[in-house]
């Protein structure tokens, strides 16, 4: 048994740096006796975490595959870096962090060169390109997955699988499953509901998105009182939304106030929200916040994606509960009448808003109350240092 070990991390956005370095600070107190050396990619939390970043990739994020191909360059320089650095000083273990177009390529090459590889945030091919999950059976050795039914989807393809916890539960520490049939706790007293905007964290999603969310608002401030809400991501600047909130015009003024606030707070007395697809409709879930999903990609590459993808619901928080309790507005879907007539009858109805918080509680409760990052340090350090192959 060695106590030092060099260690590959790969991440390529802002949610995988983050991920990453939860996981990194995890490790080094598990192992503080021991020599940890990180390289790879990722951003400014790993950094700051002591790994030495062969290139600051979080920018790079890329919504569909136009936006990737914008990036291919960088992609491409930063997969040989890695090899290279593989090549010179090769690490007991790889942790590959989401990213699952680079990642699944570089975990074959990985694999070639017989170095493990462990892999932490799964790529959601249970959803869409499910012909993917022979790539991962033949080129991942360890699966740590965020989502419960995950282990089992991916042990039943031949991978070696454990759920660690959501890392949403780092930050929100969600209420008690509220009464379906009691009040509407978080109606403001003097009766003027208020309304979460969330258009997500990369500029080409927030460029999509939320021009359709201040649409949707006006709708239904014409219609009724209401104040707003938009959230601006860490990776966002705020005036960047107010780009978009100034170009509307003053023809109907909104009641909007744009902050960057984390999201527990942003959503603390929100009656109801519209969330963008993805990690921020879980965290709405774990608050009770009833909301709408809405999700919008350019017309092409809809038009690639759509036939590859493999689940009817797109929504995270309906595929943790099972059943379709938000309702999603996706691409010709997306439109601001239709999602203002859903905010406007949930708004106008506590006992329906009040079944929603109770459904959406009783759905994060699915995900249990574990460290994800610690469940995920302490596999990777029985790998590392005791070799130890869990069942």
């Amino acid at each position: 048994m060695s106590d030092q070990a060099s260690i590959l991390v790969v991440a390529g956005e802002d949610s995988g740096d983050q991920h990453a370095a939860g996981l990194i600070d995890r490790l080094k107190q598990i192992c503080s006796g021991r020599r940890l050396e990180f390289f790879g990619s990722g951003g400014k939390r790993m950094s700051e975490q002591g790994v030495d970043l062969l290139m600051d990739v979080c920018q790079l994020a890329a919504i569909g595959p136009r936006a990737a191909l914008a990036n291919a360059g960088s992609y491409w320089t930063l997969f040989r870096k890695i090899l290279q650095r593989v090549r010179k000083n090769r690490p007991q273990l790889a942790i590959l962090v989401d990213f699952p177009e680079f990642n699944l390529m570089l975990a074959r090459r990985l694999k070639d060169m017989e170095i493990p590889v462990c892999y932490f945030i799964s790529p959601q091919i249970w959803a869409w390109r499910s012909g993917r999950v022979e790539k991962v059976r033949r080129f991942v050795d360890l699966m740590l997955v965020i989502l419960p039914f995950e282990e089992d989807y991916y042990r039943r393809h031949g991978v070696r699988s454990h759920y660690v916890g959501n890392p949403s539960l780092q930050e929100i520490r969600p209420p008690a499953v509220s009464d379906p049939a009691g009040q509407d706790s978080k109606r403001t007293t003097d009766d003027v509901p208020n309304v979460a905007l969330m258009p997500g964290s990369r500029r080409k999603e927030i460029e999509l998105i939320f021009p359709l969310q201040l649409q949707a608002a006006q709708y239904i401030s014409r219609r009724l009182p209401v104040r707003f809400k938009a959230v601006a991501a860490k990776s966002v600047s705020p005036q960047f939304l107010e780009l978009y909130r100034d170009s509307q015009g003053d023809n109907s003024p909104l009641d909007l106030e744009i902050v960057r606030q984390p999201v527990q707070v942003a959503l603390r007395d929100a009656d109801f929200a519209i969330v963008k697809s993805g990690t921020s409709t879980l965290e709405a879930m774990l608050l009770q916040v009833p909301f709408a999903m809405v999700y919008r990609m350019s017309s092409l590459s809809w038009l690639f994606a759509r036939p590859l993808v493999s689940i009817d619901t797109y929504c995270l928080a309906n595929i943790v509960a099972g059943e379709r309790i938000v309702e999603e507005f996706v691409q010709g879907r997306a439109t601001a009448e239709r999602i203002g007539q859903h905010a406007l009858g949930l708004l106008q109805d506590d006992q329906a808003r009040q079944r929603m918080r109770h459904k959406l509680g009783e759905a994060a409760q699915k995900l249990g109350h574990q460290d994800a990052y610690l469940q995920a340090a302490r596999r990777v350090a029985d790998w590392v240092f005791f070799r130890k192959e869990a069942a």
